[in-house]
C-alpha cells in the first residue's frame, strides 16, 4: 500500500506540485498574521478624553499620557488642566479630563487692553490673579460683578489705582497713679514719678483713585516708646503739735493778733466780790489757758495752741475781739503787761493722739 501511495505521489504533475506548495504558504502566512493580530488585540488600550465636557474615544498602545497627547495631536496650553499626570503610563478604559483656560481682555482706564488666560472661574478672583502676576493695581469698575462667571474673550473693564504707605507717630498719653505716704502730712502731695507720654508708630495703607484719596486702611501699630506712668504720693501723716496736755493732731492754723487780759478792774472793771467776776462768758472759770475768741471764728469749747502761751480754749468774748483777734487770760496784770500784744499762730486743735 505504501508502495502504491509512494507511486501515485511521483505521478503529481508540476502544476499540482505548484499548487500545493501555494496553499501550504497561504496557510503559514494566515497563522502568522493572526498571530500578529491576537498580541495587537492585547496590546490595543481604549482612551476616553473630556475635554471641557465634550467626549472623545481613541485607541491607542500602551505609552504614556504625554506620548499619548503628542501621538493624537492633543495640545496643553498655559493654564489649562490635566487631572491626570503626563508621566502616567496609558491604562485600559483610562479617562483624561482636561479643562481648557479661558482667553479674556482687561481693559484698564478705558485706553489699555491686556490679554490674559486664566483657568479661574469667577471674575473677582481673575482680577486679583491678574494683579498678582502682573504687578498692577486695578479694581473692578461700576456695573459689572466680580461673582460673574468667566467666559472666553470676555471683556473685564478695570481702573487702576495706586497705593502708598505712609508712618505716622501718635503719642500715648500716660497714667496717673495715686499713692499714699505715711511719712508726708497729711495734706501735702509729692510727685515721686513724672509721667512721660509714649510713642506709637501707626503704618497705614492710602488708596487713590485719580488722586482722589478713596480709603485709609491701618496695616500696622507698634509702640515705640512706651509711656512711664506718674507717680503721685499723697501724704497720710497727719499734722500734729505737742502741748503740755499732749500731742494733738492740728485742724487748722490761724494767724490772730493776740492781747493780755485779767480778772481784775483794768481788763474787767469787776473787782473780787463784784456779780460774776473770775466767770467767763461761757461760764467757765477764768484762769490760765481760757482765752476769749471771736465766737463766730473760733466755737467755745475748741482747743487751741497759742504761740507763746501754751494750750488754751476758747471760752470767752469781749467787745474788743472781732475776727481774727485772741485775747489770752493771765492771772496777774504784770504778767498781762510783760505779755502785751504780738501776732502770732494760732492752732485749732482735733483729736489727741498722744
Amino acid at each position: 500500500m505504501f508502495k502504491n501511495l509512494c507511486n501515485n505521489f511521483f505521478k503529481l504533475t508540476r502544476a499540482k506540485v505548484k499548487k500545493i506548495h501555494v496553499f501550504v504558504s497561504l496557510v503559514l502566512i494566515l497563522s502568522t498574521f493572526c498571530g500578529t493580530l491576537t498580541a495587537f488585540a492585547e496590546g490595543l488600550y481604549q482612551v476616553k478624553v473630556v475635554i471641557d465636557g465634550k467626549w472623545y474615544v481613541y485607541n491607542t498602545m500602551d505609552m504614556k499620557v504625554s506620548e499619548f497627547f503628542e501621538d493624537k495631536n492633543i495640545e496643553i496650553f498655559e493654564k489649562d488642566t490635566v487631572d491626570t499626570n503626563l508621566n502616567t503610563t496609558i491604562n485600559r478604559n483610562m479617562t483624561i479630563n482636561i479643562n481648557r483656560a479661558e482667553k479674556v481682555t482687561f481693559l484698564i482706564d478705558e485706553k489699555k487692553e491686556v490679554p490674559f488666560v486664566t483657568n479661574n472661574t469667577k471674575v473677582g478672583v481673575v482680577i486679583k490673579e491678574f494683579c498678582e502676576e502682573t504687578n498692577q493695581k486695578v479694581y473692578l469698575e461700576e456695573g459689572q460683578s466680580s461673582a460673574s462667571n468667566v467666559k472666553n474673550g470676555m471683556i473685564i473693564k478695570v481702573s487702576s489705582f495706586k497705593e502708598e504707605i505712609k508712618t505716622k507717630e501718635e503719642q500715648i498719653p500716660f497714667e496717673t497713679k495715686t499713692v499714699e505716704n505715711p511719712n508726708l502730712p497729711e495734706g501735702k502731695v509729692n510727685v515721686k514719678t513724672k509721667g512721660v507720654n509714649g510713642v506709637k508708630e501707626i503704618t497705614i495703607k492710602e488708596i487713590y483713585k485719580n488722586d482722589e484719596l478713596q480709603s485709609t486702611e491701618i496695616i500696622k501699630e507698634e509702640i515705640t516708646k512706651q509711656p512711664v506712668t506718674e507717680i503721685i504720693e499723697k501724704g497720710t501723716k497727719k499734722n500734729t503739735i505737742k502741748t503740755e496736755k499732749g500731742t494733738f493732731v492740728i485742724n487748722q492754723k490761724i494767724s490772730m493778733k493776740s492781747t493780755a487780759y485779767t480778772a481784775g478792774p483794768e481788763s474787767t472793771g469787776k473787782s473780787p466780790g463784784d456779780l460774776g467776776y473770775g466767770i467767763t462768758a461761757s461760764g467757765m472759770k477764768a484762769q490760765k489757758g481760757v482765752v476769749a475768741v471771736d465766737t463766730k471764728v473760733i466755737p467755745f469749747g475748741t482747743q487751741l495752741y497759742i504761740e507763746g502761751y501754751g494750750y488754751a480754749i476758747a471760752g470767752d468774748t469781749g467787745s474788743a475781739i472781732k475776727g481774727n483777734k485772741v485775747d489770752v487770760f493771765f492771772d496777774s496784770y504784770n504778767e498781762a503787761i510783760q505779755y502785751g500784744v504780738r501776732n502770732v499762730n494760732v492752732y485749732v486743735l482735733g483729736e489727741k493722739v498722744a
